[in-house]
C-alpha cells in the first residue's frame, strides 16, 4: 500500500527531524533499487570505510614521523606501527642519514596515495551503481506512465512529466547513492580521526570537540531556507518545461501568429523565477561553508593557546592540527548531506506518486491473449462519459459488425464517432455495456493482444522524427525491408519515397513536417497495411487534399480495407454508399441504422443529407461535416 505522499509545500515547512522521519519511507523504497547491484554497492561502501580508517592512520603516521625531522625531537628510535602495510628499519633521529629520513618522510605520500585510491574506488563503485539505479528508476517510471490511460494524459502537462522523468529521478538517485556512501564513509573518517587524536592527546581532543556543536548551528539555522528555496526551484523547473514543450509542439501556431517574442517572454519569466530560487538555494547552501570555517577558526585560536600553556612539542601540535583538518571535510559532507536530503525529498515523493498511480485501465488477473481473430465486432449497450462532462459522449450504443464487412459511422462533430474508436481499442473503459471481438469481451483479454489486432488510420497523422523506413516499420517491428516496401507500394507511397534524397532512409523531421499532408497520410496507411490487422478503424481525412492526392489516398484506403472488418468515420457520402451498414449518430445515440438503400428509402435524416448533397451540387462529393452544418 502506498504511503502518504509529501508535497513540496509540506516539506518546506517541516523541521529537519520531521523531514528525516518522513523521508524514511521514500528512501527505503529507493534502497530496493540497489538489490540487483548490492555486491558492487557493498564493495564501494567497504572502500569508503577503509578510506575513513586511513584518515586516522594518517594522523598517527604524522605523529610518528615528525619527531625524527625537527630539532629537539626525542632521542628514542622511530619505528613505524605494526599495522602499516609497509615497514622501514628503526631510525635514530641523531644518526639517521638523508636516505633514511627521505624514506621515512615518503611514508606520508605513500599512505596518501593509498587513501586517494580508496576514495577513487569508493566514488567509482557508487557512481557505477548510481547510474544503473537512475536508469532503472527512469525506465520504470517512463514505462509506467506509458501504461496510463488517455484520460491521464488529457489532464497531465507533458512538460511536467518530462521534468519528473528526467530531472527528479536524477535527484532521487543522487540522494540514494551519495547519502548511502557518506553515511558510512564520513562517520568512520570522523571516528578514526577522533581515535587518533585521543591517542595523541585526549585532553586537547575533548576541548577541541566543544567547538563542533557550534559548527552545526549554521546548518540548522539555514536548513529551513534551503528547503523552501529548493522546493520552489523544482516547481519552477517544471513550469519551465511546460512552457518550452508547448512552444516547440505548437511551433506552427506560434509562427503563424508571430508570437515568437511572446513565447520567449513566457520562457524568460519562468526561467528567471527558477534561477531566482536556484540562487536562493545555492546561497543558502554555500554560506554554510564559510560560516563553519569561521566557527572552526575559533578552535584554532584555542589550540594555539592550549599549545602555549601546556608547552606542546611542535610535532604533537602539527599532528593534532592535521587531525582537525582531516575532520573538516567529513563534517562538512555530513552537513551538506542533510541539506541534500531536504531538497530531494519532494522530488523523490513525486517520482513515487507517479509510480504508485494505478492506471485507469488494467488487464484483468485472468486476462487471456487474443489469438486467431476473424473480426466480428459487437457493441452491446455501450455508454461512456468523459470525466468532468455532464452528458455522456455515447449512450446505449449497440452495433454488430460481422467479420469482413464495413460499417460507416455518420454524424456531426461531437456525435460520439471518435469515442467509439477509443472504446474499441480499450483506451477508455465504458461505464455500461460491453464490447466483444469474436465473442470475447475485450475486458477479458490483454490490452496488448487486443491492439495488435486493430489498425487505425486517423485524420490527425503522427509520424516520428525518424526515417521513412522506421516510421512504416512501427506497424510491425519485425518486418523485413521487402515487406515494408510492399506495404509502401500498396499505399501508393513507394514512388514519392524513392524521390526523396535518401529514399527510405530519409529523416522526415518532427511529426513528418518535411512531407506534404498527403504523403504523411500515405505513410500512415502503409504502416497500417504492414500491421495487417483483421480490424481496421478508419477516420478518412481527404477533404483538405487536392484531387490527385485524394485519389491516391482513396485507392490506398480501398486496398487497406480489403478482406478486413472496417469501421469508418465517413466524411463523404460517396464513400459510405459502399458500406455494408451505416450507423447515423446524433448526440451520442444511434438515430438511424441500415444500408444506403434502406436509409435512403426511409426518407429520414440520412435521406435529407443525401438529397441535399446531390440537389445542391449536381452529383458533387461534399464533405458530410459541411452538410450537417447547414
Amino acid at each position: 500500500m502506498a504511503s502518504k505522499r509529501i508535497s513540496r509545500k509540506d516539506a518546506a515547512k517541516m523541521s529537519s527531524l520531521e523531514l528525516l522521519r518522513k523521508g524514511q519511507g521514500p528512501y527505503r523504497r529507493l534502497l530496493s533499487y540497489l538489490r540487483p547491484y548490492r555486491g558492487r554497492f557493498l564493495l564501494g561502501m567497504l572502500f569508503g570505510a577503509l578510506f575513513g580508517v586511513a584518515n586516522g592512520a594518517l594522523i598517527l603516521l604524522i605523529r610518528v614521523v615528525l619527531p625524527a625531522i625537527f630539532p629537539g625531537g626525542q632521542a628514542q628510535a622511530v619505528k613505524l606501527p605494526g599495522w602499516m602495510p609497509f615497514q622501514l628499519p628503526e631510525i635514530h633521529p641523531h644518526t639517521a642519514g638523508l636516505g633514511e629520513i627521505a624514506a621515512l618522510c615518503a611514508t606520508i605520500p605513500a599512505l596518501m596515495a593509498v587513501r586517494g585510491l580508496l576514495s577513487y574506488l569508493n566514488a567509482y563503485c557508487l557512481l557505477w551503481v548510481s547510474q544503473r539505479v537512475l536508469d532503472d528508476i527512469r525506465c520504470s517510471l517512463f514505462r509506467h506512465l506509458l501504461g496510463q490511460s488517455l484520460e491521464f494524459f488529457n489532464r497531465a502537462k507533458s512538460g511536467e512529466l518530462v521534468q519528473t522523468v528526467f530531472n527528479q529521478t536524477r535527484v532521487a538517485q543522487s540522494a540514494l547513492t551519495q547519502m548511502a556512501g557518506d553515511i558510512v564513509k564520513q562517520p568512520i573518517s570522523i571516528l578514526s580521526a577522533l581515535a587518533a587524536l585521543l591517542a595523541i592527546d585526549a585532553r586537547f581532543t575533548i576541548l577541541a570537540f566543544t567547538v563542533f556543536p557550534l559548527c552545526l548551528l549554521p546548518v540548522l539555522i539555514i536548513g529551513k531556507k534551503v528547503r523552501s528555496a529548493g522546493a520552489r526551484e523544482e516547481d519552477e523547473a517544471g513550469q519551465l518545461m511546460v512552457v518550452m514543450q508547448e512552444a516547440f509542439a505548437g511551433v506552427r501556431v506560434v509562427k503563424t501568429h508571430a508570437r515568437e517574442d511572446y513565447e520567449a517572454g513566457r520562457f524568460n519569466e519562468a526561467n528567471l523565477k527558477m534561477l531566482r530560487f536556484a540562487m536562493r538555494w545555492k546561497k543558502a547552501q554555500e554560506i554554510v561553508t564559510p560560516l563553519v570555517e569561521t566557527v572552526s577558526s575559533i578552535g584554532i585560536v584555542g589550540a594555539l593557546v592550549y599549545a602555549w600553556h601546556y608547552q606542546l612539542g611542535v610535532e604533537k601540535f602539527f599532528a593534532l592540527q592535521a587531525g582537525l583538518i582531516l575532520l573538516y571535510n567529513p563534517a562538512k559532507a555530513l552537513g551538506k548531506m542533510n541539506i541534500l536530503m531536504q531538497k530531494c525529498l519532494a522530488a523523490t515523493t513525486k517520482v513515487f506518486e507517479l509510480l504508485d498511480r494505478p492506471s485507469a485501465i488494467q488487464d484483468a488477473p485472468t486476462a487471456t491473449v487474443l489469438r486467431g481473430v476473424r473480426g466480428d465486432v459487437a457493441l452491446d449497450g455501450v455508454t461512456f462519459g468523459y470525466s468532468g462532462k455532464d452528458a455522456p459522449a455515447v449512450r446505449g450504443i449497440s452495433i454488430t459488425v460481422p467479420a469482413g464487412t464495413t460499417c460507416a459511422l455518420v454524424g456531426a462533430t461531437g456525435a460520439g464517432k471518435s469515442t467509439l474508436f477509443w472504446l474499441l481499442q480499450r483506451l477508455y473503459e465504458p461505464q455500461a455495456g460491453a464490447i466483444r471481438i469474436d465473442g470475447h469481451d475485450i475486458r477479458e483479454v490483454t490490452q496488448a493482444s487486443l491492439r495488435e489486432h486493430i489498425a487505425m488510420v486517423n485524420q490527425d497523422t503522427f509520424l516520428f522524427h525518424d526515417t521513412i523506413l522506421a516510421n512504416i516499420r512501427y506497424g510491425r517491428l519485425d518486418a523485413t525491408r521487402a515487406e515494408i516496401e510492399a506495404a509502401a507500394k500498396l499505399a501508393h507511397a513507394h514512388e514519392f519515397i524513392l524521390a526523396q534524397q535518401q529514399g527510405y532512409e530519409t529523416v522526415i523531421g518532427d511529426k513528418g513536417c518535411m512531407l506534404s499532408g498527403g504523403q504523411q497520410q500515405r505513410l500512415c496507411i502503409a504502416r497500417a497495411l504492414l500491421k495487417n490487422a483483421p480490424i481496421l478503424l478508419l477516420d478518412e481525412a481527404t477533404s483538405a487534399l487536392d484531387s490527385e492526392t485524394e485519389q491516391h489516398i482513396q485507392e490506398a484506403l480501398e486496398t487497406l480495407a480489403k478482406g478486413r472488418t472496417v469501421l469508418a468515420i465517413a466524411h463523404r457520402l460517396s464513400t459510405i454508399q459502399k458500406a455494408d451498414q451505416i450507423v447515423v449518430l446524433e448526440n451520442g445515440m444511434i438515430k438511424e441504422t441500415g444500408t444506403h438503400a434502406q436509409l435512403f428509402a426511409q426518407s429520414g435524416y440520412y435521406r435529407r443529407l443525401y438529397d441535399l448533397q446531390f440537389n445542391r451540387h449536381n452529383g458533387g462529393d461534399v464533405p458530410l461535416a459541411e452538410l450537417v452544418a447547414l
